[in-house]
């Protein structure tokens, strides 16, 4: 007679192929990735920007279209499902936007982002896809300064062939 556990249990045997679906699933899910890689792969709206001039402030966020994001956009777009990204927006140091340090700065939640109107390329808005990394759109802020000639000036912009930031009529 044998005593013990019995491995060859047949409810357990039913059982493993289920659990070892469950597990395959969940190590394939996608798992965001961290800001600091969006951050390491950013592409800017502008060759002439730095970003490590700036002090970079992440969020983690759901939008489905430009009035989701936390600030404000040249243009309106619609996207057809919930897209998971990382919203970031840039703000030049030592400038009337912030003297805060340059670098990253992780934001819990939206009431902690900070919101800046207008200002040019002092302050860059950025949407990164949050699994891939890769940059959806970017955008200096509406520049209230005139160029030489009294026209505005141009507001430099990002928007890769394909992104779903790209307009909507």
């Amino acid at each position: 007679m044998v005593s013990g556990p019995l491995f060859c249990d047949c409810g357990i045997m039913a059982k493993l192929p289920a659990l070892t679906l469950i597990w395959a699933l969940a190590a394939c899910a996608p798992y965001p990735v961290p800001a600091e890689t969006v951050d390491a792969h950013v592409h800017l709206p502008d060759a002439g920007l730095n970003k490590d001039d700036y002090a970079r402030y992440y969020l983690r966020a759901t939008i489905t279209g430009d009035t989701d994001l936390p600030f404000t956009t040249s243009h309106s777009f619609q996207i057809p499902a919930p897209r998971d990204v990382w919203v970031a927006v840039y703000a030049r140091t030592l400038s009337i936007w912030t003297d805060g340090p340059a670098g990253i700065h992780i934001v819990e939640r939206r009431q902690e982002f900070p919101e800046f109107v207008h200002g040019g390329c002092e302050i860059v808005n950025v949407v990164a896809d949050a699994h891939t990394g890769e940059t959806l759109g970017s955008w200096c802020n509406v520049d209230d300064r005139e160029s030489a000639d009294g026209s505005p000036l141009r507001v430099p912009n990002f928007i890769p062939d394909g992104s779903p930031l790209r307009e909507t009529p």
